[in-house]
C-alpha cells in the first residue's frame, strides 16, 4: 500500500466519529486475510428484540434507529481507504442485514449467523462451529465481514460489543480470530 493511500486511510479515520481503527489496523486490513465482526447497529429498543419474521417483514421486528443507521453508514470509511471484502454475511434478522447493506454496500444472509439465544443448545455449537470453519477457510485470503449479534460475536472472540461496535482480527488456521482493534460507533 503507497503512502499516499495510509495518510488518506488515516485522515478518514482521524475525521470520522467511528476513529477508533488505527493504522495499523487498516494497514492490517488491506493485506487481506482479516475479519470484520460487527454486531447490528443501534436499534430503536428491545421490545421486539427476539423476534425474525420467516417472511422478512420487517414491520416484525426490531429495526435500525436513525443513529444506528448514521452509524452504520460511517463504516464506508473502509471501502473509501481501499479495503476490500471477499465476503459479507449477515443474520437474516432486518436490524443486522440493514446495517450490514450500509455499512458494506453488499451482504449476503447465512442463517449460522441467526442471534445465539434463538436454537437448542446443539443448534448453537453448530452454528458457531460452521462459522469457525467459514473463517478458516479464509485464513491468510481475502477478508471477511460478519454482522450478528452480541452472543454469536462472544462466542467466536470472548469479546463483549456493543451496537454498531465492531472488531477486527487477523483470522488464524483453524478459524481462531487475533484481536487487533476495536471499532466504536
Amino acid at each position: 500500500m503507497n503512502r499516499a493511500a495510509l495518510t488518506l486511510a488515516s485522515a478518514l479515520l482521524v475525521a470520522m466519529p467511528i476513529a477508533h481503527a488505527d493504522e495499523a489496523a487498516i494497514k492490517a486490513m488491506m493485506q487481506g486475510g482479516h475479519a470484520i465482526l460487527m454486531r447490528h447497529a443501534k436499534t430503536s429498543g428491545h421490545s421486539k428484540a427476539l423476534v425474525l419474521d420467516p417472511q422478512g417483514n420487517c414491520a416484525n421486528e426490531e429495526n435500525l434507529s436513525d443513529e444506528g443507521r448514521a452509524q452504520a453508514q460511517r463504516l464506508k470509511m473502509l471501502d473509501k481507504a481501499g479495503v476490500k471484502f471477499e465476503t459479507v454475511l449477515t443474520s437474516p434478522f432486518c436490524r443486522a442485514r440493514d446495517t450490514a447493506q450500509l455499512a458494506f454496500g453488499k451482504a449476503s444472509v447465512d442463517q449460522n449467523l441467526t442471534a445465539l439465544e434463538i436454537g437448542s443448545k446443539e443448534q448453537v455449537q453448530s452454528r458457531t462451529k460452521q462459522m469457525t470453519e467459514l473463517l478458516g477457510r479464509h485464513a491468510g485470503k481475502g477478508n471477511v465481514a460478519l454482522v450478528t449479534h452480541r452472543p454469536n460475536i462472544d462466542a467466536l472472540t470472548m469479546e463483549l460489543v456493543e451496537e454498531g461496535e465492531a472488531l477486527v482480527a487477523k483470522i488464524q488456521p483453524g478459524g481462531t480470530l487475533d484481536m487487533i482493534a476495536r471499532i466504536r460507533p
